[in-house]
């Protein structure tokens, strides 16, 4: 049986609440929207600040009809009597408006220089738009996400579940006998490349990890059902293990000007950033994993450079001196001085994020392991 709602078809009843629902959340942006719920970014806004989720493809349709229309048009808006003349501002009160056919009779070089401008200012307000609905349809997926993480399960994985997981190259177990954490369970099913999850209290970093053996770039500019996304994911990176047997963890992300990702860590330039911020938690899929901050440091990953640290060396320490190497060389360029270290044996974490400061340039926050559960 098929339930219909205007254009949209529904299989459930279920299905047709959740639209029903998307249409009062509609409704209700509109009117929180006043004076403006025809201005398509005002609306946008109200979503946001809200924190609105929309269930169905009537939410969805709504989302990229606001983008669309942020994003600019060169039509008035149906009863908008305003006119703008060669100044582009509103003609003052008591001035005699121009007469029609005026910009036929303008030279030549300023009708070409105002339509350049009009589609410049489209162009830019199309791309505005764009940006705008890729972050929020972004922001969606990973709260979607966070939900299915929140919602923990005490249920182990079936044999069927098992076989599938260990078929598509997933540790069931790790070295030391721990089963996937209950919340990452339906996670891991959903996407075998699911490797965990990082936080920073206090910021925007509160993401999947994601690891593919081979690969540090598809989740760049991919999401977690593997569409394209410009802002990707935290990548775990392919040289590490999921299993937790690293000296070091090294997770790449995006430098996003939105602070998606690791956005958020250039603030870290800041001493009192980090003082207000000073731990990192990874969330493994076999363990809990708390960081105390000790180093923040700007490198490169271009090799020809021979003095920036190359910090991305360091994933599978061998010994001693070249753990005691590292140590050293991240320390020696701190941003500033933090007064915790460590010693061989600890296990650290690596955030890279790019810094535009230089060629290839980087940003580093190190992280020493201080418990696990």
């Amino acid at each position: 049986m098929a339930y219909q709602l205007g254009n949209y078809t529904f299989k459930t009843a279920q299905e047709l609440q959740a639209a029903k629902r998307d249409l009062a959340k509609i409704q209700a942006v509109k009117k929180a929207a006043g004076p403006q719920k025809d201005n398509a970014s005002a609306c946008i806004k109200q979503i946001r600040a809200s924190n609105i989720k929309f269930e169905t493809a009537v939410g969805r349709d709504y989302i990229k009809s606001l983008a669309a229309r942020a994003g600019g048009s060169s039509k008035p808006a149906a009863g908008d009597k305003t006119r703008f003349y060669g100044s582009g501002a509103p003609a003052k009160k008591g001035k005699k408006p121009k007469k029609e056919g005026e910009f036929a009779s303008r030279p030549r070089w300023q009708k070409v220089s105002m339509i350049m401008l009009g589609i410049i200012m489209a162009v830019l307000l199309a791309v505005l738009g764009h940006e705008l609905y890729g972050d929020f349809i972004s922001r969606e997926n990973v709260e979607e996400l966070r939900a299915v993480a929140n919602s923990v399960t005490e249920e182990s994985f079936d044999v069927d579940e098992m076989e599938a997981l260990e078929a598509s190259g997933v540790q069931v177990l790790s070295w030391d006998g721990k089963q996937i954490r209950p919340q990452f369970r339906k996670l891991v099913l959903q996407n075998p490349d699911f490797a965990g999850w990082l936080t920073i209290a206090g910021t925007k970093v509160d993401y999947p990890v994601m690891h593919r053996q081979d690969d540090n770039d598809f989740y760049l500019s991919h999401n977690f059902e593997g569409e394209y996304d410009v802002n990707g994911l935290l990548i775990l990176d392919k040289r590490c293990s999921v299993d937790g047997t690293d000296d070091n963890v090294l997770i790449h992300g995006h430098n996003m000007k939105s602070g998606f990702m690791f956005g958020a860590l250039r603030n870290y330039k800041s001493e009192d950033f980090y003082k207000e911020h000073p731990t990192i938690k990874f969330d493994s899929l076999y363990q809990e994993n708390v960081y105390d901050i000790i180093a923040v440091f700007l490198s490169s990953v271009d090799r020809n450079s021979g003095t920036d640290f190359k910090y991305y060396d360091y994933i599978s320490i061998t010994n001693e001196a070249v753990f005691d190497a590292y140590i050293n060389g991240i320390k020696a360029q701190s941003l500033y001085d933090i007064p915790y270290s460590a010693k061989y044996g600890d296990h650290l974490i690596s955030l890279s994020t790019c810094d535009y400061t230089k060629r290839d340039g980087r940003l580093v926050v190190v992280g020493r392991k201080r418990f696990v559960s």
